[in-house]
């Protein structure tokens, strides 16, 4: 067999596995279940990302406390490149300190 018609035997080999791949595609597209009236479909994910952040704030208050202590979590996870509606504040650890309160809060992420 010559060079040139290898080749092109080559690059015909790789038009029908795209055209099988891209055809084999459709038709599982095609035959997935329908869900019902209300549910949403979700997709599998084969993995998921998670994170946990952790800040310290102080306040006068309980609630001036655990804010800045949250906002300071929430604050190092969007730094870290995760969005703020993939968090949420799991824990608090609230102390009298002083006049107010030392808290440490945790906040955890996951995509």
């Amino acid at each position: 067999m010559s060079r040139s018609s290898s080749l092109r035997l080559r690059a015909a080999v790789v038009a029908v596995a795209a055209s099988a791949c891209l055809l084999g595609g459709a038709a599982v597209a095609g035959a997935a279940p329908a869900s019902p009236a209300g549910v949403a479909a979700t997709a599998s994910t084969a993995a998921t990302e998670s994170a946990s952040f952790t800040a310290s704030g102080y306040g006068y208050t309980q609630s001036a406390a655990i804010a800045n202590a949250s906002d300071a979590a929430f604050a190092k996870a969007e730094r870290a490149g995760w969005l703020r509606s993939q968090c949420y504040l799991r824990a608090t650890d609230v102390k009298p300190s002083g006049g107010g309160f030392s808290v440490v809060a945790e906040v955890f992420c996951r995509r």
